[in-house]
C-alpha cells in the first residue's frame, strides 16, 4: 500500500512540501475552510504520517480511527491539542520543532516593549491628529536603565533576554524550572518568586507556556503588586493573564500600557474592550508570522516525518515510549 502524508492547513507554498514526494502521496486539507472536522479525521483514516499547526488536534478517540498513523509532526512549539499518552500507547510519534520561531518571537517582544514606552499608537497617530510635541504631552520612556521582568526563561525567554542585553537595561527573570548555569548575559538576575519579581519591574513580559500552575497566573493580586507606571507585554498564551483584571488595571491608569498579541478567543473582536485605548497595543497573534520562521517550523516538521518513515532518529520527538508499544502492533 502506497505511503500517504496528509498536511493539515499548510503553511508555506507547497513547494516546501516537496521533499515528502519522494516518499509517496501528499495530500492537502483546510480544516474549517471547506473541510470540518469530522472529514478532516476521515481523510486522515488512511494516512501514515500527519503534519499538523495549532488548528487542529488529535484526541484518543480520534486516534482510534487512524489505524496506519505513524507519526503526528506538529509545526513550531509542542503540541497542546494532542492526546500524546494515547498516541505513545499507539505506538505514534508526536514531534515538534523546537527554537524555530525563538528569535522571531523574541524581537517581537522586545520591540513591543520600545513601543509601549515610546507610546507608539500615540504618537504614530498624532500627525493626521494635527498635534505636535510642543502641545502634546507626547514623553515617551527610554528602555535604558529599566528592569524588565522575563517570566519563563525557555528558548524564547533566553533570546529576550539575550537580546536586552544591548540596550543597558536589567532583566529580571522568574523560572522555577531553570537552573542558572553561568551562560546567561551579565544582565540577567534571577528572582526566587513571582511576588519576588513583580514590584522591581518596569515591563513585564511573558514567555511561560501554559499549564495548571500558570493558568490565570497574572491575577489580580499579582498586578497589584506591579508598579503603576509599569507594563505589560503577552506573546505567550491570553490565559496566563486575567484578562478582566487586566483591564480594570489599564482603565483606572494603575498599569501604564499593554502590549497584547494572544487573547482567549482568537480573533479578538471590533468589540474587544481594550481596543481603541491608547496606551494599549493589540496585534492579532503574528509574533512569530514570518516566512522565515514558517519555513523553519514547515522544514522541521518534514525532517521528522522523513525519518520516522525511513526508520532513522527522530528530530523534535517528544514521545520516545512510542517505539515501545509500537512493536507491539
Amino acid at each position: 500500500m502506497d505511503t500517504r502524508i496528509l498536511v493539515i492547513e499548510p503553511e508555506g507554498p507547497d513547494d516546501w512540501y516537496a521533499p515528502l514526494k519522494e516518499l509517496g502521496r501528499v495530500d492537502f486539507v483546510v480544516p474549517g475552510d471547506s473541510t470540518s472536522p469530522v472529514e478532516t479525521m476521515k481523510l486522515a483514516a488512511d494516512a501514515d504520517a500527519a503534519i499538523i499547526t495549532s488548528s487542529c488536534g488529535f484526541s484518543a478517540e480520534d486516534l482510534e480511527l487512524l489505524p496506519r498513523l505513524r507519526i503526528i509532526a506538529k509545526c513550531g512549539g509542542k503540541p497542546s491539542n494532542v492526546d500524546i499518552d494515547a498516541a505513545t500507547k499507539k505506538g505514534i510519534a508526536v514531534t515538534y520543532v523546537p527554537g524555530a520561531n525563538s528569535s522571531t518571537v523574541a524581537e517581537f517582544a522586545v520591540m513591543l516593549i520600545l513601543d509601549g514606552l515610546r507610546r507608539f499608537p500615540f504618537i504614530s497617530s498624532s500627525i493626521g491628529k494635527g498635534l505636535n510635541r510642543n502641545t502634546t504631552d507626547m514623553f515617551g520612556r527610554e528602555l535604558r536603565g529599566k528592569a524588565i521582568g522575563i517570566v519563563g526563561y525557555g528558548a524564547i525567554g533566553h533570546e529576550v533576554a539575550r537580546r536586552l542585553a544591548g540596550f543597558d537595561c536589567q532583566a529580571l527573570v522568574f523560572d522555577p524550572l531553570y537552573k542558572p548555569d553561568g551562560s546567561e548575559p551579565a544582565c540577567v538576575e534571577f528572582a526566587g518568586s513571582l511576588d519576588e519579581l513583580l514590584p522591581r519591574v518596569d515591563i513585564l513580559t511573558l514567555h511561560c507556556t501554559l499549564n495548571d500552575s500558570t493558568r490565570g497566573l497574572l491575577s489580580e493580586r499579582a498586578l497589584g503588586l506591579m508598579k503603576p507606571n509599569a507594563g505589560i507585554v503577552n506573546t505567550a498564551r491570553a490565559q496566563i493573564v486575567d484578562e478582566e483584571a487586566l483591564e480594570r488595571a489599564i482603565r483606572s491608569g494603575r498599569i501604564a500600557f499593554a502590549a497584547l498579541d494572544v487573547f482567549t478567543v482568537e480573533p479578538p473582536g471590533p468589540d474587544h474592550p481594550l481596543l481603541g485605548l491608547e496606551n494599549v497595543i493589540l496585534t492579532p497573534h503574528l509574533s512569530s508570522w514570518t516566512p522565515e520562521a514558517l519555513y523553519r517550523e514547515v522544514r522541521g516538521a518534514i525532517d521528522s516525518v522523513i525519518a520516522c518513515l525511513k526508520e532513522e532518529r527522530i528530530p523534535g520527538l517528544i514521545n520516545p515510549d512510542f517505539e515501545r508499544f509500537r512493536r507491539t502492533r
